[in-house]
């Protein structure tokens, strides 16, 4: 068992490694584009619960005209979104919130952020008519409360 045998044996190692190589690759992908959209819906929500509490938060201290206070709430929730880690163009209002991410329909307040293509961040692979990682039309994170 000289060197000979590992001479004769280097073309069967290749081969096994050319088809092993996609299926590690696979199981590879898909454990890291189903991970990264479980980070990204945590990461959504935490950062809408922390911008509805500011707004709550900036609502208790300040009082005064309506509008100018609703207008500095919004600005405060878009200031905590920009202090996350997503980048600008991943963070966008939720249907049915005005072009805003608070809404306060009465007693209700309510911040939500999404990101409509997440398949822009992670590319699914095709294969045989399945898609790796199986992505969802649309990552989002909402908080609410009622207040009194």
């Amino acid at each position: 068992m000289g060197s000979s045998f590992f001479k004769t044996q280097g073309g069967a190692i290749s081969i096994e490694f050319a088809c092993l190589f996609p299926m590690f690759f696979l199981v590879f992908y898909g454990l890291v584009g189903y991970s990264v959209p479980l980070l990204l819906a945590a990461t959504y929500q935490e950062v809408a619960s922390d911008a509805l509490r500011e707004a709550i938060r900036h609502h208790e201290l300040q009082l005064g005209d309506p509008a100018a206070l609703r207008a500095s709430q919004e600005a405060r929730v878009r200031e905590v979104i920009a202090a996350s880690w997503l980048p600008d163009t991943w963070a966008r209002p939720c249907a049915g919130y005005a072009g805003s991410y608070l809404r306060v329909a009465g007693a209700e307040w309510s911040v939500c952020l999404r990101h409509d293509a997440p398949r822009s961040i992670l590319p699914p692979l095709a294969l045989f008519d399945w898609e790796i990682p199986s992505l969802p039309e649309e990552i989002r994170g909402e908080a609410s409360i009622r207040i009194r």
